[in-house]
């Protein structure tokens, strides 16, 4: 099944797009229904945090790609799944920041620390390194 948006307004969820108004439409009147529920998150933030990636990658000599800042990233912000290999070596494997899988408060903490990193890997303020980014994108 696809995944649905709905929205809160003073009439209760309404659904958004398509689908989920086919959805909505389909349940019957005092029909139970299971909801799995995320918050939206919002697209603008997540283009933020590679705007700001791009910017440090170029503003400084370090990481030569978003990819591998990103990494680092994650790791300062211990956002990976540890897996143990079979001669007992612990490996770390970063976690995904895909738009789709990651949640609205999940992804605001990772940023929060993203921007921690980044303050580490160039020499500005917090105030002037968010000026920039939205400069940026």
């Amino acid at each position: 099944m696809s995944k649905l948006l709905f929205k809160k307004t003073p009439m209760g969820l309404q659904p958004q797009g398509d689908d989920s108004v086919t959805v909505f439409n389909s349940i019957k009147m005092d029909e139970e229904v299971l909801i799995d529920y995320k918050r939206h998150r919002n697209v603008q933030h997540h283009k933020k945090l590679f705007a700001m990636l791009g910017l440090i990658k170029d503003n400084q000599s370090q990481y030569k790609t978003v990819e591998s800042i990103l990494i680092e990233c994650k790791y300062r912000a211990e956002y990976y799944n540890v897996h143990i290999s079979q001669n007992g070596e612990q490996i770390l494997i970063p976690k995904s920041v895909n738009f789709a899988s990651l949640g609205k408060l999940e992804f605001e903490k990772f940023y929060s620390s993203a921007i921690d990193t980044c303050l580490q890997l160039v020499p500005m303020g917090k105030e002037e390194l968010e000026n920039a980014v939205l400069r940026f994108c």
